[in-house]
């Protein structure tokens, strides 16, 4: 590794890059930028800072914010003086808060905003081991020894320990733990990933030489994934630390995404599926609301498009009355598209879940590269990625530099390599559960590799089915196929130890809406409007669309609409977006239940 720690790998690339910007933000509606040299001073004053107040060498501190450059100021200082980062997700609540605090032994905690400080609040008699709460925000609190954050730059700039912090900064190791993230719990209470400074600058540094040749010398990175995610750590934050060639710049929000992406027209940005998903329902609807005539144009740009595709993937020059259909698409309809996102788009990357393979071919067509990889919290996170001058649609790639791959009897994906974790915090028989004697990492998903050495990703162990008539359904796949109708928003299939399978859908409510504007259907709710019986035969007709592409085992034989999207704030959806099954099944328990007895008239049926 060409680093030894990550505050190594920073300050080395300030010093050589401090005239270059490396974060734009925006405050009080106006962009801002912070140059490496500005960044520098921030992050060593507020180490300073950390040690005046005491905090020690593998003491944890914890983050509990919302993407903003002081995220990255303080990530950098707790681990300048050899401190532990515990990023907590803004969203998560204060039980949650509560449960991550003290099962990290946190010594101290970042929080944003007034609201974040509420929670706090409203935790404090039950966190004994906190000592210091610092605030983002010039907050008042009458709780004891809580600071602000510019108090602890100022505490750091008068406070004289710059040899001391130089020992810290020294005294660190590649081995030492420099993160514990805990997981999102999709499957129960979250467990702490350590990670050390080795696990995530192998995975950095791989990661960067496989994209190194998409990566120029001005490179616009737009970052709304959370920091506090794994995925938006290493690859939206340490991979351009370690570029040091480009420009992070942080969205305000999800909702001001499209807002963002106009502004800051930037040339590359990481995803989760479901914002693509979101994207593309949002086109399908737009052009399936035009008239004929421009409905008749996209179809023909689209199809034009995925002819081209072929020749893109290999390198290869459109024949001439192609390239000029192609030219024609591209002015008619692709340019369209781009601009939405900016149009300076090079490429996007998705991780996190399967991206359908559908919508990577859909994109493509209209000329927006999404690059798939792989990877799990334990594993820094990357572990495989599609190389950008040869990727393959339904796949998540092949292994990193460094990764080893191989498939288990059973199915099960295992990897080995110096990104796997140090383990699970205080929990040994957790680790030794997941990463066997050989060093081998069992991620819990299903896969296989292809004879081109790219890894499929199936379904989670977890959450394969097995039918009361021991056929085995990987739900996932499916769930993808329904999601790709413009009326579906989310689904959950089910049917593990059942006679057959159903499935728990969420409408795309926005489009249903306009569906029952456009033809006069009157509604007084959500409920009403989904009992309508032309919103359920379009659902019913989307459901079975996919129905006749399985196996009839694999057949949803009944479901039912949910009236309610699932959120993070009701308990359904983890801060990145992926559904929480157990939660979901738990809380609508008694409408699966009917779903398995007799219909009630209120649930649209398939059979």
């Amino acid at each position: 590794m060409k680093y030894k720690t990550i505050p190594e790998m920073f300050y080395q690339q300030a010093r050589d890059n401090k005239d270059r910007a490396i974060i734009r933000y925006k405050n009080a509606g106006q962009w801002i930028d912070i140059r490496w040299e500005e960044e520098q001073e921030y992050v060593e004053s507020f180490a300073l800072g950390l040690l005046k107040l005491g905090v020690a060498p593998a003491e944890k501190v914890a983050i509990l914010s919302e993407n903003r450059y002081e995220w990255y100021v303080s990530d950098l200082a707790i681990q300048s003086v050899g401190a532990i980062v515990v990023p907590i997700y803004a969203t998560n609540t204060p039980e949650q808060i509560r449960y991550i605090i003290n099962n990290s032994e946190s010594v101290a905690i970042i929080a944003s905003t007034s609201q974040q400080l509420d929670k706090l609040r409203g935790i404090k008699n039950d966190v004994p081991g906190l000592r210091y709460i610092i605030t983002l925000d010039e907050l008042r609190s009458k709780m004891d020894n809580t600071m602000n954050f510019s108090s602890i730059l100022a505490l750091g700039r008068s406070s004289g320990l710059v040899h001391e912090l130089e020992k810290k900064l020294s005294g660190i190791s590649s081995e030492d733990v420099a993160t514990i993230i805990y997981t999102s719990g999709t499957t129960g209470d979250p467990k702490g990933v350590m990670l050390t400074h080795k696990n995530l600058l192998s995975d950095t540094e791989a990661t960067y030489e496989v994209m190194k040749k998409e990566l120029g010398d001005n490179e616009i990175m737009l970052c709304f994934l959370p920091l506090s995610h794994s995925l938006a750590r290493t690859a939206d934050y340490y991979v351009p630390i370690f570029h040091a060639r480009g420009l992070q710049v942080l969205a305000e929000s999800l909702d001001k995404l499209s807002e963002n992406l106009m502004e800051i027209k930037p040339t590359m940005f990481i995803s989760v599926p479901r914002v693509f998903e979101k994207v593309y329902g949002k086109v399908i609807a737009q052009v399936e609301a035009d008239k004929p005539a421009k409905r008749k144009i996209f179809s023909w740009a689209v199809a034009v498009g995925k002819r081209a595709s072929s020749y893109f993937l290999d390198n290869k020059p459109l024949p001439f009355f192609l390239s000029l259909q192609h030219k024609l698409a591209t002015v008619l309809v692709f340019n369209k598209i781009k601009n939405a996102v900016g149009g300076r788009l090079k490429f996007a990357s998705s991780g996190g879940a399967p991206l359908p393979k559908e919508l990577g071919e859909f994109f493509f067509a209209l000329g927006i590269k999404i690059i798939e990889g792989y990877g799990l919290t334990e594993t820094s996170p990357v572990m495989t990625v599609n190389p950008p001058d040869k990727f393959k649609f339904g796949t998540v790639g092949k292994p990193i530099p460094g990764c080893e791959l191989k498939i288990a009897n059973d199915g099960e994906v295992l990897t080995r390599g110096p990104m796997i974790m140090k383990g699970y915090y205080k929990k040994p028989e957790a680790t030794q559960e997941v990463i066997d004697e050989n060093g081998w990492f069992h991620t819990g998903d299903i896969g296989f590799v292809d004879n081109e050495g790219y890894l499929h990703i199936t379904d989670r162990k977890k959450d394969i089915i097995v039918t009361a008539g021991g056929k085995n359904i990987a739900p996932q796949p499916i769930e993808n196929r329904l999601k790709m109708s413009k009326y579906i928003e989310e689904v959950v299939i089910i049917g593990d130890r059942k006679p057959y399978c159903v499935a728990l859908i969420v409408p795309s409510f926005e489009v249903l809406e306009d569906m029952a504007k456009k033809e006069a259907i009157p509604y007084g709710s959500k409920e009403a409007l989904l009992e309508h019986p032309r919103i359920k035969a379009a659902i019913d007709d989307a459901v079975a669309e996919v129905n006749r592409g399985l196996a009839r085992y694999e057949t949803i034989k009944k479901f039912a609409l949910i009236p309610a999207l699932f959120t993070q704030e009701t308990g359904e959806l983890t801060p990145t977006l992926k559904v929480k099954r157990w939660a979901v099944e738990k809380k609508y328990k008694d409408v699966v239940e009917q779903l398995y007895e007799i219909q009630p008239a209120k649930f649209a049926t398939q059979s």
